[in-house]
């Protein structure tokens, strides 16, 4: 009795029966007591499992809908419960991810625009997850937008070129003034086969 109990999460202190005399009467009274007792509290348990079941999807609907990020427990019940919208969201997450990436590598925010815009108009009007979709990379982009990666770059392309191209000047400069102090420095006598070859010349010794 107890094993069965247990797996209903409730326990025989939590009954309270008068015990009757010894007769088979008293004795199926006491049993219909205690069975309808049992129904009674797994009616209970089954009713509060449920609720915290519908919570919780609730939650993790509120989430999808919103384009968060489920935590670890909210992906796991996910994919225990629903496993089909489980592997939806994963693919998702995975548009959401790739759209993150793009963002970061841009060079300016116009660039950041037109991806952004990119990723929204390649979503198909055919996919049942569309809202999901789109939610998950407004998230991405709000984010993103409010870095302070973001707020560092140009504000158009052509900034950005610009700003590239005077980078590299800079940078040719360098290398210029480089290459000039080595020729100025440059000893031939330091170049090891012509050092070889004075060394091996012959020494003459003029009379004084």
């Amino acid at each position: 009795m107890d094993k069965v109990l247990l797996g209903a999460s409730i326990k025989m202190e939590n009954f309270n029966f008068e015990v009757p005399n010894d007769s088979k009467k008293d004795r199926a009274r006491l049993g219909d007591e205690i069975a309808s007792k049992i129904r009674e509290q797994v009616r209970e348990s089954s009713n509060d499992k449920s609720q915290n079941d519908e919570k919780m999807m609730r939650k993790i609907m509120a989430k999808l809908k919103s384009g968060k990020k489920l935590t670890t427990k909210e992906e796991n019940y996910l994919k225990q419960h629903n496993p089909e919208l489980y592997l939806q969201y994963l693919r998702i997450r995975r548009m959401a991810e790739a759209l993150e990436s793009r963002l970061k590598n841009a060079d300016s925010k116009e660039e950041v625009n037109d991806i952004i815009m990119e990723s929204l108009s390649a979503i198909s009007d055919k996919d049942p997850y569309k809202e999901y979709i789109i939610a998950a990379l407004d998230e991405v982009a709000k984010e993103f937008k409010n870095s302070d990666g973001y707020e560092a770059l140009p504000a158009t392309s052509e900034e950005a070129s610009e700003k590239a191209g005077s980078s590299g000047k800079s940078e040719g400069k360098n290398d210029s003034s480089d290459d000039k102090n080595s020729e100025d420095d440059f000893d031939p006598m330091s170049w090891s086969p012509l050092q070889e070859i004075v060394d091996s010349m012959p020494t003459i010794d003029f009379p004084a």
